[in-house]
């Protein structure tokens, strides 16, 4: 009985098939690729001084190398066609988690993540089975277009009018200069200055409230100035719909805590330390953090200045007291 044979490549077509696998992010074993394609070892060699001398004329961003620890070859700079399934699914579970987006919108982003992804028939199929449990946002609203429009109207540098529902179901009508978008506890906002207003800070605008907006306007030199000041100094701050001044606050914590405020916080900073405790100081806007504050452990935080941070705090204390006290 004859065994069957491996047809024998020709050159072309075994030099374009090596080639095709370096820039799809493959990593070629030398004797693996020769057993695939029933050519010997020199051959291989010869097809590598061809590729590589064919990047070196065209000037392309990528270079053939050799991985001497793990005897294989592979093209530098070179962007992978798929995510890896572990990619995938860390960004599914993150806007699972996050439930930003009402169903529809959430269904078609991860069918086309996933069919960009390693082994997508079977993401998807996963995806779908997940998706029988997913709780959409109160609102029900599409937004994912609308913050691509105004991500858009960031980056051109435009002054808009909105059309706004209030938490009590009234509208107002706002002309606005836009900072930034923002995702912060379920909700993505557009944080922008009131442009009629000589306000030190911007005010903040859920896109689910955002009944409908027009441009109307390219801002002025100093108006992008005031944008640009705002995202160098401000946007480490509490991003919440509660504004307040921004404040320099100084706290005292236990050390196994400073991790989490170092996460929340982007700009603390330690001035201090003892056995068992920081004293750090962090920048955030005054409202957003003493919610913020008033959820978190008191005996592992406490608020050492300033003074009005501590008078509000201590305010609230008093009223849940008087709320559920006996």
């Amino acid at each position: 009985m004859k065994r069957n044979r491996r047809r024998k490549l020709d050159k072309i077509t075994r030099v374009l098939l090596l080639y095709t696998k370096l820039i799809q992010g493959g990593k070629i074993d030398k004797i693996s690729f020769c057993i695939e394609v029933d050519c010997l070892p020199r051959t291989f060699d010869r097809d590598i001084e061809d590729i590589r001398l064919y990047l070196s004329e065209t000037f392309v961003n990528s270079e053939l190398l050799y991985d001497r620890n793990n005897n294989v070859y592979y093209l530098s700079n070179v962007q992978r066609a798929e995510l890896e399934i572990m990619e995938y699914k860390l960004i599914e579970r993150l806007l699972l988690d996050s439930r930003v987006l009402c169903s529809d919108e959430m269904d078609n982003l991860l069918q086309h993540i996933a069919s960009n992804a390693e082994k997508s028939s079977y993401l998807i199929n996963k995806k779908n089975e997940l998706l029988k449990f997913y709780k959409e946002p109160i609102h029900q609203k599409a937004i994912l277009k609308m913050q691509g429009d105004l991500d858009l109207i960031i980056r051109n540098h435009e002054i808009i009018n909105i059309r706004y529902e209030k938490s009590d179901g009234t509208y107002i009508e706002r002309r606005i200069l836009p900072c930034t978008l923002k995702y912060a506890d379920g909700y993505i906002y557009l944080i922008a200055y009131i442009s009629e207003r000589e306000g030190k800070y911007p005010a903040y605008y859920r896109l689910d409230r955002i009944y409908s907006f027009e441009i109307v306007r390219k801002q002025s030199n100093t108006e992008i100035q005031q944008v640009e000041k705002f995202m160098q100094n401000y946007e480490t701050g509490i991003i919440q719909m509660y504004g307040g001044e921004y404040t320099e606050i100084q706290i005292v914590c236990e050390k196994n805590f400073y991790p989490y405020l170092y996460d929340k916080f982007q700009n603390v900073e330690i001035i201090g330390a003892d056995r068992n405790s920081f004293r750090v100081r962090l920048w955030a806007f005054s409202d957003g953090f003493v919610k913020w504050i008033m959820c978190q452990p008191n005996e592992k935080i406490k608020v050492m200045a300033p003074d009005n941070i501590i008078q509000t705090i201590t305010k609230n204390a008093e009223q849940i007291i008087l709320q559920y006290g006996r």
